[in-house]
């Protein structure tokens, strides 16, 4: 096989798109063997690749000696009109896939952002388009890693017997000059006890009729819907008429590895779980030539992470399979939802059950293959949409309105998801915490701090608010705290020493209790069950000596993408796994309760032991700012007391950054579910 070219990659533009879009073909094709392999065929180089195109693809020829990894399954009866989709395919043949990336190769400048593949996957949680359309040598190494796995898994799953019935839906509509591609790949899968279950939306003509029933495979079943339901519907009726005790989904644009049923299937059932993913690989359009996207926009991945699906849905549905159980409990696809259907889909399934993510390429979809996209821009108010169906599914929310006007509702864990954590958090015993807040010229938020604490907290607290020199007005308003909220006291330091010694004022107060101490900052907003996820974590793991809980942003906070480049601005996001703090260890700490290790939290809301507080003699105020003395606390706990930090995403606290907040009268005594809270400018740090 040629060597890829020694070059940068191309800009895209101009002459130097269509070169890329040509690269790969020819990139794919070796003259030489080719014209060993097929006698008669042209000797120049050039004469013989474009005899493959226009004739020898047609025949079955394969244009180089990689093809030839081509295994067809036993029960595959692929039309010889339709067998160049597989013998002309690198997904199909099994092509190594650094084979036909090369062209995308970048080796103009070194590329470390992560050289293991722990690295990339700790990477991938955060940014699941970690690989994008340029590839440097780590992110081809990656690549390989995923193949290498995929090998693997095929082969310690080839003997195992296929007996589970699985059920592919294929909605379509209109389409039957593409379709042929994707029902081959389901002919070519290692695993063969499958159905596909062809649902058209209403096409105008029996074209795509007429393409399916090509394919004569009694597994391939063809239903026609009398009028135009949409994309949802279409599943829905897939769903409704399938027997298969486990489902997939392929969309009719869009083509499976051959080994993705088999290693979907057996990595779901070997894992205990009821639903698995996988990465999959993005193109732009479709090369008809080299059977791959005309360019390539990159491999999304990420290890599950339920808040950041929160956020961006980054699980595609056509490298998804779930137990068929999972619809009785969450239903099917909401025929309401226009747009997003998919991720409202996921987020629902995983708030029953945590899925098992496979770091191997299963899947490629192609981007506008059928036709242009449609360019829409600006806010995308299928979002805020299904976000709202997400809102629904909570038993409690907040509005509360910026002063740029945007609406925001905080929100807890959805309900279903919250019943199953109630089983695990009722093995808690009942111990007191103390809570500490720091406070400095601030009071409207504070009393939202504190309300949210009684409303939202079962298990016995104090508080005490330590505040750092704030004026006479404002510490005659914070005298009154304590009448209006049961367990709150108030201390009032004289000079604005600043967060550090605050805290540390405050830990002296409360450290002879010997009761596990909460670190608070006064802009925080505390959701249902909050507190005693943090206790269940100590209490699980002894070897921990902080808890720290998701750290929510409102939508379109400033700092969010610093923490979070893969969030969606326009919706709220946790911060607290952060790759500007590149802070996690170990993603699989705990997979059963999905805890993760994490090497530094901030002190916005953190759960420590007493004896951590007293060993590490509280905060080092001597080398603030306070930012710099959460680090440190943090490598003290790890490094000197071998004690973890862990992040749980089932305890949510929303941060509002800093930000002073004015309150709206309430109505009733119902503060939080009653008030708006409007909030000012962010003060300077």
């Amino acid at each position: 096989m040629p060597k890829p070219p020694q070059t940068s990659k191309p800009s895209r533009e101009g002459d130097s798109q269509q070169s890329l879009r040509e690269q790969p073909a020819k990139q794919l094709f070796d003259a030489a063997w080719y014209v060993a392999r097929y006698p008669g065929s042209p000797s120049a180089p050039d004469e013989a690749y474009r005899d493959f195109l226009d004739t020898g693809m047609k025949k079955g020829h394969f244009p180089n000696p990689s093809f030839e990894n081509f295994r067809r399954p036993s029960r595959a009866r692929i039309p010889q009109e339709h067998l160049y989709r597989v013998t002309a395919s690198p997904i199909l043949c099994r092509v190594p896939p650094i084979q036909y990336l090369a062209p995308y190769q970048i080796k103009t400048r070194l590329h470390k952002l992560y050289n293991t593949f722990d690295e990339y996957l700790q990477r991938a949680m955060l940014a699941p388009d970690a690989i994008g359309p340029e590839l440097w040598e780590s992110d081809l190494r990656i690549v390989a890693y995923m193949d290498n796995s995929k090998k693997k898994l095929a082969s310690d799953f080839a003997t195992i017997p296929q007996e589970t019935l699985i059920s592919i839906i294929m909605p379509t509509r209109n389409r039957a000059a593409i379709i042929a591609d994707a029902i081959v790949s389901v002919l070519m899968q290692s695993y063969e006890n499958w159905e596909l279950l062809v649902i058209d939306d209403a096409s105008d003509d029996q074209s795509t009729e007429t393409v399916v029933k090509q394919f004569d495979d009694a597994r391939i079943k063809y239903f026609r819907l009398s009028a135009q339901a949409g994309r949802s519907e279409a599943r829905n009726a897939g769903l409704q008429r399938s027997s298969g005790r486990v489902i997939c989904y392929l969309d009719d644009d869009d083509q499976w590895d051959p080994d993705c049923l088999l290693i979907l299937l057996n990595q779901m059932r070997s894992q205990g779980t009821r639903m698995a993913y996988a990465a999959h690989v993005m193109w732009e359009k479709f090369d008809p030539d080299a059977r791959l996207g005309q360019a390539f926009r990159g491999v999304r991945f990420a290890p599950f992470n339920r808040s950041l699906l929160e956020n961006t849905n980054y699980i595609s549905l056509i490298t998804l399979i779930h137990d068929r159980s999972l619809i009785e409990d969450v239903g099917c696809f909401d025929t309401s939802l226009k747009r997003h259907e998919d991720w409202d889909f996921v987020l629902r399934m995983t708030e029953v059950g945590r899925p098992i993510a496979i770091p191997c390429l299963l899947s490629h979809s192609f981007h506008a293959k059928a036709h242009e996209a449609d360019g829409a821009t600006g806010e995308d108010a299928g979002l805020k949409e299904a976000q709202a169906k997400l809102i629904g599914r909570s038993d409690w929310s907040l509005p509360f309105t910026t002063l740029d006007r945007a609406e925001h509702l905080a929100f807890s864990l959805p309900r279903k998801a919250w019943a199953l954590r109630q089983k695990k958090l009722s093995t808690l015993p009942v111990e007191p915490v103390q809570i500490v807040i720091p406070n400095y010229e601030s009071v409207p938020e504070l009393k939202m701090c504190l309300q949210s604490i009684a409303e939202h907290t079962m298990t016995p607290y104090q508080i005490l608010i330590i505040d750092n020199g704030s004026s006479q007005e404002t510490y005659a308003q914070l005298e009154t705290l304590p009448t209006l909220f049961e367990n709150v006291r108030v201390f009032k330091e004289h000079d604005k020493s600043g967060f550090s010694f605050a805290v540390n004022r405050g830990l002296a107060e409360v450290m002879d209790r010997n009761e596990k101490i909460l670190i608070l900052n006064n802009d925080t907003l505390a959701t249902p069950g909050w507190l005693d996820e943090l206790r269940y974590v100590l209490f699980k793991h002894q070897d921990a000596g902080m808890a720290v809980p998701r750290q929510v942003l409102p939508a379109n906070s400033r700092i969010t993408k610093v923490h979070m480049p893969a969030a969606t601005s326009d919706l709220e996001c946790d911060i607290n796994l952060s790759l500007h703090h590149s802070n996690i260890i170990d993603l699989d700490f705990d997979i059963d309760d999905g805890l993760i290790e994490v090497t530094y939290a901030p002190l916005f809301c953190s759960l420590v032991r007493p004896e951590s507080i007293r060993a590490s003699g509280g905060l080092d105020s001597g080398n603030a700012p306070h930012y710099r003395s959460d680090w440190i606390l943090c490598d003290f706990i790890r490094r000197h007391l071998n004690q973890r930090i862990i992040y749980t995403p089932h305890s949510k606290v929303y941060h509002l950054q800093g930000i002073a907040t004015e309150t709206r009268k309430a109505s009733d005594s119902s503060f939080l579910s009653q008030r708006s809270l409007k909030m000012l400018p962010q003060a300077s740090d």
